[in-house]
């Protein structure tokens, strides 16, 4: 608390020292008039700009709409919530420690795609986890890194000029999803020397903690500390024109969160800190090499790194990683009428942790157990892990007209590696024998002479997996224009070595300009995902071992003997042989006419997603250990194609600007079913998973596959969105503000209830329909001009999120040592700019 109130005297008085500021400014020498009449001339940007009916799922977040929208942690994904056809994680509104203390993108998904079939670049460097990022729920795993992606690199938005999502009737050029496309560009070196600096904070004294009222009641007046928290950034920038021709662009930044958690009441209940931060730091060079040739090179290195720990023991203190490095380096020229690019790209997403080498379980019957009342006392941790993923590529473009249109041509290489291994053996102990007759051998960690020696422990071993796919595409394709109509046709080819499929995914856009300016447009298109490498990586972990030992009295002292090996089983092992590569066939159709003094446009699309990889028949075989004779346990899960999506989706928007103001409104319907569960990765489909089970639904025992398969998916679909947002500039720009709703439609969900319901001597499980109820959340942003001299301006930020302070609905339940949700927040920032 002492942290959030010196933030809130510093922003204080920074404001004080800038209303200071402004008064001096007022004298008209101070204020030059040629710049406030030139920052007036800009007017505030739309929510997004979505122009081409030939590109009918395209929307454009320019730089002015970033600055203008972007939440305080500078979240660039975060502004994707203005589009009718982004789905966003229904359980953002929780208020749990782990989730404020998470500075990772947000997760989103597009038309109907998981989370992690979206695919993301930055500035054409293709930044896509291969690797598991879905069951890394628990940082506390013993084999599993916790600080993973699916947008593997990720920057501040301070840093970007643009954001282009593709939700549908996508182009040719783009492959490797069967969600959408998101195109992340950063800034561009300016031709004239500037610089700029932002910084901004918020707290818990800044925001409201909601507690639903179920939840309330079941605490019984008895209320957690609410969540403790700082979160900080700051970013900066310089443009540095060497000359004419030379071009440079330095940019870096920090963001920081630190989260106060409390020990469990067994282990003195005494609050500890952990943190999270993201780091930035950003190179970028033009160089005019000739009138008609051009090279740019870039490096942007962007780590992140996030504290956990479990409350409930000591020393076990994990540093999960995630980000990493992105660079390029790019020769763009002409030829006549034709344009054409070089490309070679390079990124490393790192995602391993460090953590300590062993864990002890000891008995609080031991002498040295005095530290923590519970039965069992916990300390140390599952080791270091490292795991991480390299891309390298190559690109070649070619653009120019041909026979009245315009033809594209592509070709691809890639290489991407990923590499996971614990660098030494880890170990946990357990079973606690005390004896104040204990000896203990020379360099036995486990054991405590006269006091107490551990029994039991499981062996991980060390180990080196890596797996690496080569790929190849192509694509070509022709757009050509003949009076009313214009047709966009091509066709995409892909191969990855792992899977060895040849895919050839066919795009179609027809566009017909119909009478009263109404242009329609018809795609019809198939999508491939990409390979996965994550099961190629598990396929080689190591066996789980447990050992034991007993003990024995000699001449009146406790000895503890040999360790001996117990059991082994490998229980990793997933294979797959036959596989394809998931893909989605799309038809999609958009009106789209200028109405009331601005643009309106109408779109459908309709998605069918097959041969999503899920995991099959889980055999288990026994084998006979050759160093004692013993029987043992091998399983392993054979991967399939079996996973499903249908999306339907229907939307409408609308945009306008009126002098100084802009006004967006759109809303969508959707409907997505799938057999998935709720996007998980690599797991049974529902045949796999529920078999022939039955339940109790309605009065009577039925089959939960015919239960739930009306069932749409239950998070990231909300069935009805609608968005509203509203720009403004005020006196001449010195005032810019932007206020947006967000609603999301409730919808009933067919779930078990945690009963159970006796017929016939049988117990089922009880299944009910469970309603989850809408929401409407306000955000609005305002951004004044406090100083401005000769030498720059200075502007005071104010973001606020939840504004009118409303209690979030989420698909996970809050829990009574959790119970907070996220009510009005605020964000407190400054930036300068010369």
């Amino acid at each position: 608390m002492k942290r959030a109130m010196m933030t809130t005297a510093a922003m204080a008085v920074a404001l004080g020292a800038a209303g200071q500021a402004w008064s001096q400014d007022e004298k008209a020498e101070r204020l030059p008039k040629v710049s406030i009449e030139a920052t007036a001339a800009a007017p505030p940007a739309g929510a997004y700009e979505a122009n081409d009916p030939v590109d009918s799922g395209t929307s454009k977040i320019t730089r002015r709409a970033i600055e203008d929208r972007s939440p305080g942690t500078g979240d660039v994904i975060e502004t994707l919530k203005i589009l009718p056809f982004a789905n966003f994680d229904s359980d953002q509104g929780l208020a749990t420690q782990e989730s404020i203390q998470d500075m990772r993108p947000a997760k989103v998904s597009i038309s109907g795609g998981q989370f992690y079939d979206n695919y993301f670049s930055i500035d054409g460097v293709g930044v896509n986890s291969r690797l598991d990022v879905v069951d890394i729920g628990n940082p506390q795993d013993y084999n599993e890194a916790a600080g993973g992606s699916a947008q593997s690199i990720w920057l501040d938005s301070n840093l970007l000029e643009s954001v282009t999502v593709r939700d549908s009737n996508v182009s040719a050029r783009y492959g490797g999803f069967t969600g959408g496309v998101v195109q992340i560009e950063t800034r561009q070196p300016a031709r004239v020397f500037g610089a700029q600096v932002t910084a901004g904070c918020s707290n818990d004294s800044l925001t409201s903690f909601k507690i639903p009222g179920v939840v309330r009641d079941a605490l019984n007046g008895v209320e957690p500390e609410p969540p403790n928290y700082e979160k900080c950034r700051v970013s900066g920038s310089v443009d540095l024109p060497i000359n004419d021709q030379v071009r440079v662009l330095l940019a870096g930044g920090r963001q920081q969160t630190d989260m106060t958690y409390y020990r469990h009441a067994n282990y003195g209940g005494t609050p500890f800190g952990l943190k999270s931060r993201t780091d930035n730091a950003m190179a970028k060079v033009e160089v005019d090499l000739a009138p008609d040739l051009t090279l740019r090179g870039q490096v942007a290195y962007s780590p992140y790194t996030s504290e956990n720990s479990a409350n409930n023991s000591r020393n076990a203190v994990m540093t999960q990683k995630g980000g990493g490095l992105t660079s390029k380096i790019e020769l763009l020229g002409k030829r006549g009428d034709a344009d054409w690019s070089l490309t070679a790209t390079y990124a490393k997403a790192r995602s391993g942790r460090e953590a300590p080498g062993t864990l002890f379980t000891w008995s609080s019957t031991a002498a040295y157990a005095n530290w923590c009342s519970s039965t069992n006392c916990v300390e140390g941790s599952f080791g270091d892990l490292d795991q991480w993923q390299e891309d390298i590529g190559l690109q070649a473009r070619w653009n120019q007209p041909l026979l009245g249109g315009d033809v594209r041509l592509g070709l691809d290489y890639g290489h991407v590696e990923a590499r996971k291994r614990r660098p030494v053996d880890n170990y946990a102990y357990r079973t606690t024998v005390a004896d104040s007759r204990i000896v203990c051998s020379q360099g036995d960690v486990a054991c405590i002479a006269g006091d107490a020696a551990l029994t039991v422990y499981s062996l991980y071993k060390a180990y080196d997996a890596s797996a690496e796919v080569d790929t190849v595409t192509a694509f070509a394709e022709y757009e050509v224009s003949r009076g009313p109509l214009t047709v966009r046709a091509g066709v995409r080819y892909d191969h990855e070595s792992l899977i060895s499929k040849h895919n050839f995914a066919p795009r179609l856009s027809v566009v017909y300009e119909m009478p009263w300016e109404v242009t329609a447009t018809v795609g019809a298109n198939r999508y491939y995902s990409r390979d996965f490498l994550g099961y190629a990586i598990k396929s080689q972990y190591p066996g789980n071992y447990v050992y034991n030992r007993t003990s024995s009295i000699v001449n009146g002292q406790r000895v503890m003997g040999a360790w001996t090996l117990s059991s082994h089983s490998v229980s990793a092992g997933i294979a797959g042989s036959g596989l394809a590569i998931p893909y989605s066939d799309e038809l999609t159709f958009a009106l789209s006419k200028p109405l009331f003094g601005g643009v309106a446009r109408l779109k459908g699309v309709a998605r069918e997603t097959r041969d999503q990889f899920t995991a099959g028949v889980e055999e288990v075989q026994n084998y006979i250990r050759e160093t004692n004779g013993q029987t043992y346990t091998y399983r392993t899960t054979y991967l399939g194609n079996d996973g499903e999506t249908s999306y339907r989706g229907l939307s409408a928007e609308w945009t306008r600007g009126v002098g100084r103001h802009t006004f967006s409104l759109n809303g969508s319907w959707s409907k997505t079913e799938d057999n998935m569960g709720d996007n998980t990765l690599v797991v049974p489909s529902d045949e796999a998973e529920y078999g022939d089970e039955m339940v109790y639904y309605k009065g009577e025992v039925r089959s939960l596959l015919g239960v739930i398969a009306t069932n749409q998916r239950l998070n990231y679909a909300a069935p009805g969105l609608a968005n509203a947002d509203w720009s403004a500039d005020w006196w001449k720009g010195r005032i810019r503000t932007n206020l947006n709703a967000r609603w999301r439609s409730g919808y009933d969900q067919i779930e078990e209830t945690g009963a159970t319901q006796t017929v016939g001597g049988v117990r089922y499980a009880v299944w009910d329909v469970i309603r989850y109820k809408a929401q409407t959340t306000f955000n609005a942003n305002v951004s004044a001009l406090v100083a401005k001299t000769a030498y720059g301006e200075a502007r005071l930020d104010l973001r606020v999120t939840n504004l009118f302070d409303t209690l979030p609905q989420t698909v996970t339940a809050s829990s009574t040592s959790q119970p907070y949700r996220m009510g009005r927040s605020f964000w407190v920032g400054m930036s300068y700019k010369f």
